[in-house]
């Protein structure tokens, strides 16, 4: 199955009926009114709610661009892009080694029709995160659920204000639940359902890198693929839900069995033995990502 590029999805007009149908679905679910109107936000904003529904319904792709400068993440990102990813993730370091208000306006613009998200990891200030991303061009600001419900309302407050003054850039705000600090299954998916309630657009399950490589029964375990199922369970009728932390193709493979459709390729490049190939040369990370989509949408 093949994703329509974002460039192509910014343009066209939205299935409103389609949209507002599965807000009533959620409703039925059990989410409460405040879970469906933040859901809603989206709808008088085109362009957002059409990369919002694309990331629920079919299969979409980021990528983890976790490296140190500006030059070697415009080089993994171009690659990734090759390979089919829908979305170019701006590392937690490479923002934090080249500072955001660098990071963002050069990744805009070498590519101008990326759907661009900074993974910021937010635990406070997140109004003022959200504006350096935005400002520079950003599409999605990534904090962590952790930092609670009024820093998810702060960043939800200055995407609807970038919204209100620009039509055409989707402005999108997911809140990061950290596995396994936000606790079992059943509250990470009670956390979500927070976020959501506060006005969040997605909500993304991460398996703590330094969690994962301390404990690797954690992977063994299948712990992120527990929670994930969870939170799915729990919103994702309506509500995306993306997968991050050192995926497997073959985790991957079983989330989408189990109808997930957002997942995040990490610098492993899907394979199971969790090492970084960042410093590969660009056509041997376009394959790695162009294998991993084709099994994962085939699954």
């Amino acid at each position: 199955m093949v994703l329509e590029k974002p460039s192509a999805s910014w343009q066209r007009p939205i299935d409103r009926r389609a949209f507002l149908d599965g807000a009533r679905r959620f409703t039925v679910s059990g989410l409460t009114a405040g879970a469906v109107s933040g859901m809603m936000g989206s709808g008088t904003h085109p362009a957002s709610a059409r990369v919002l529904d694309q990331l629920r319904t079919r299969f979409t792709f980021q990528i983890s661009v976790d490296v140190d400068t500006i030059p070697q993440g415009l080089e993994v990102a171009a690659a990734a892009l090759k390979g089919g990813v829908h979305v170019v993730e701006m590392g937690t370091p490479l923002l934090k080694n080249e500072g955001v208000s660098n990071v963002v306006p050069a990744f805009r613009k070498q590519f101008p029709q990326a759907l661009l998200l900074a993974d910021m990891k937010t635990m406070d200030g997140g109004g003022g995160e959200a504006r350096s991303v935005y400002a520079g061009g950003g599409n999605i600001v990534d904090f962590l659920a952790l930092a609670g419900v009024d820093t998810a309302k702060a960043v939800c407050a200055v995407r609807d204000e970038f919204r209100r003054n620009g039509s055409e850039l989707p402005r999108l705000a997911f809140a990061d639940i950290l596995v396994p600090q936000t606790g079992s299954a059943a509250q990470a998916a009670e956390a979500a359902l927070r976020m959501l309630e506060a006005g969040v657009d997605a909500v993304g399950v991460h398996l703590q890198f330094d969690a994962r490589h301390a404990n690797p029964k954690l992977i063994e375990n299948d712990v992120l693929g527990d929670v994930a199922r969870a939170i799915f369970e729990r919103v994702g009728k309506v509500a995306p839900v993306q997968v991050v932390g050192g995926l497997s193709i073959a985790q991957a493979k079983n989330l989408a069995r189990a109808g997930l459709r957002a997942f995040v390729i990490s610098g492993n490049l899907g394979q199971a033995d969790g090492v970084a190939r960042y410093g590969l040369p660009p056509a041997q990370i376009e394959r790695f990502i162009a294998g991993f989509i084709a099994e994962v949408s085939g699954a």
